[in-house]
């Protein structure tokens, strides 16, 4: 089931960036500061504990995928001063159970020798790749848009559609000129406690940096998990799918991959009325650029509760996962607060912004009942799960999703992510 993790890192990976050092104007603006919040779910039977990024990038980012929901943390630091010996450090509220603060450490700069180079036209990746979209019961008229990369010439590539936007910032980057902090990092990587809550007041003070203060209310806490009640059909079926109500969100987003054929085939579906890539979407969205693409079809309403995958679009695959985004509110300070009226001035010496997101992940083509796995409880081997179209390798079998990830290899070289 490892390979579905994999899937997801790849496919999602097409909006996400490493931390890049860019040039900064010399007119600096206010220290920054930025929040991540994620609360990640997994519903992959048999799946062990493990990292990576990518947040469904989920754990995607610091969470372990396995074993229940797990919280996670991304915490970023930008300030005008370069002291020769940066120090900063966030100070948590008692309720978050990870001691009185977490230190925010100055990473220090890896050199590398590796040069990137595109790939050349005639040497691409030979794959098929069938984009679908929309919750319904069967295949809509015009679809699928079909991508066959032997056949794509250059001008071909440059027309690939381009996934909506979710955030323009996946993480506070180092920048010539400043001083960043960062946490997890290379010196503590503390697991979120379950029970953990952000509620109270905060505090991040560093020789870098003014004093940042704010307090987060009970509302501005870890999101629910993402919890799936009913995920009925094979692969060769319309796959019907039920979860929870998020308390707090303010939309879905749901994108599932299958591979079949040696890995030269490549389906893609996301929940969209509309043409979409989806992998933009995968990530942090404003509250307000939410309710912009839920007037356009392309995110689903918090009030909505069900989808239905068109039939059979996975029935050639050898496995299928789905990864589900429920987007969170945001809080926002700053000092001094931001006037009411947008033509007063206004130069804060800091802000700060914390952002939350519920995250969900599970196979497609078998009947499970309960996938959410809230207490953390030990879930059944997948083995043990009715089977109804996605065939589980035995003893000395090769593994069936292998084309899967073979495939999200191949997307990965097209791509560039």
């Amino acid at each position: 089931m490892r390979s579905f993790i994999r899937i997801a890192v790849f496919l999602v990976a097409l909006s996400f960036v490493a931390h890049p050092v860019v040039a900064q104007d010399a007119k600096k603006p206010p220290a920054e500061y930025l929040m991540s919040i994620s609360t990640d779910n997994s519903a992959m039977p048999g799946l062990s504990g493990g990292q990576g990024l990518g947040g469904v990038i989920a754990s995607m980012v610091t969470g372990v995928l396995g074993g229940g929901a797990q919280r996670s943390m991304w915490l970023d630091l930008l300030g005008s001063e370069t002291p020769t010996a940066p120090v900063a450090e966030h100070q948590i509220p008692p309720g978050l159970k990870m001691g009185n603060s977490l230190p925010l450490l100055t990473p220090t700069p890896v050199k590398t020798d590796k040069i990137e180079t595109p790939i050349e036209e005639g040497k691409r990746e030979d794959v098929k790749i069938l984009f679908y979209w929309g919750c319904s019961e069967e295949i809509r008229p015009g679809q699928p848009k079909v991508l066959d990369t032997a056949k794509m010439s250059s001008e071909d590539f440059r027309q690939i559609p381009v996934s909506r936007k979710g955030s323009s910032v996946v993480r506070l980057s180092p920048r010539q000129g400043w001083t960043y902090g960062e946490w997890p990092n290379r010196e503590t990587r503390i697991q979120v406690p379950g029970d953990g809550s952000l509620v109270g007041n905060h505090l991040i003070k560093g020789n870098y940096t003014p004093d940042i203060g704010f307090s987060l209310e009970q509302r501005q806490d870890f999101m629910e998990p993402v919890v799936f009640t009913k995920s009925e059909g094979g692969l060769a079926d319309a796959i019907r799918l039920e979860w929870r109500t998020v308390l707090n969100a303010t939309g879905y987003f749901m994108m599932a991959t299958g591979g079949s054929g040696n890995a030269k085939e490549v389906v893609m579906w996301n929940s969209s009325e509309l043409q979409e890539m989806g992998s933009g979407l995968m990530n942090y969205v404003s509250p307000g650029t939410v309710q912009k693409y839920i007037k356009e079809k392309v995110v689903l309403p918090p009030d909505v509760t069900s989808c239905t995958i068109p039939r059979g679009i996975f029935k050639a695959a050898d496995g299928s996962v789905l990864m589900f985004i429920a987007y969170g509110n945001e809080a926002n300070f700053a000092q001094p607060p931001k006037p009411s009226d947008p033509k007063a001035p206004w130069n804060p010496i800091w802000t700060a912004k914390v952002r939350f997101k519920s995250t969900g992940m599970l196979p497609l083509g078998m009947d499970m009942k309960d996938m959410g796995a809230e207490s953390g409880e030990e879930k059944p081997a997948a083995a043990e799960q009715k089977n109804t179209g996605q065939a589980q390798p035995g003893a000395g079998e090769a593994d069936p999703l292998k084309n899967i990830k073979d495939g999200a290899k191949k997307l990965k070289g097209i791509f560039g992510f």
